[in-house]
């Protein structure tokens, strides 16, 4: 009985080690499973994760340049604004000296209506962001006004008003062949 009970104390201890061992090889794989799962997602995340991080480096970029594109625009539009703001400084001080100009006309004072003519010249020609043709006609009938004053004309006075009102209104005076 002994060597029954020996024998069958073995068959047991055979069993509960074979199923310690399946409990064991199926706890391992079940560990391996998850192991397996985890690192494959946690893959996955850091794959995503740095894909997203590429994306946002990119859109920053992307940002960055529209930033500068959207400054570059403004401050092309400050300086626009800046040459006509110059160039409308340099028109008033035009019309000042050609108002100037006819208050000496009436008064029959030539002499320092050509001073003023010579100075509103001088004026135009300092405000250069004027254009080219718009400073050549004006140029033009500057040196008509001032023959006309050299001669001692009294309707020079009329050239000198209508040349303020077409400067007043932004326009080109017109060449008249007189």
């Amino acid at each position: 009985m002994t060597e029954e009970r020996t024998e069958e104390r073995r068959g047991l201890g055979r069993i509960f080690r074979l199923i310690a061992i399946w409990v064991v090889v199926i706890v391992i794989a079940v560990a391996g499973g998850f192991a397996t799962g985890y690192f494959l997602r946690d893959k996955d995340v850091r794959e995503a994760q740095q894909l997203l991080a590429q994306q946002k480096a990119e859109m920053a970029a992307q940002i960055n340049s529209l930033e500068k594109q959207v400054l570059q625009a403004q401050k092309s539009q400050l300086e626009q604004a800046l040459v006509r703001a110059k160039m409308r400084a340099g028109l008033e001080e035009v019309l000042e000296f050609l108002t100037e100009a006819t208050a000496e006309v009436d008064q029959r004072n030539f002499g320092r209506a050509l001073q003023k003519i010579g100075a509103a010249k001088g004026a135009l020609n300092a405000a250069g962001s004027t254009t080219a043709s718009f400073r050549e006609a004006v140029n033009a009938k500057l040196d008509e006004i001032r023959a006309g004053l050299e001669q001692l004309d009294v309707k020079t006075g009329e050239r000198i008003s209508s040349l303020t009102k077409d400067l007043e209104k932004g326009v080109a005076p017109e060449k008249t062949s007189e």
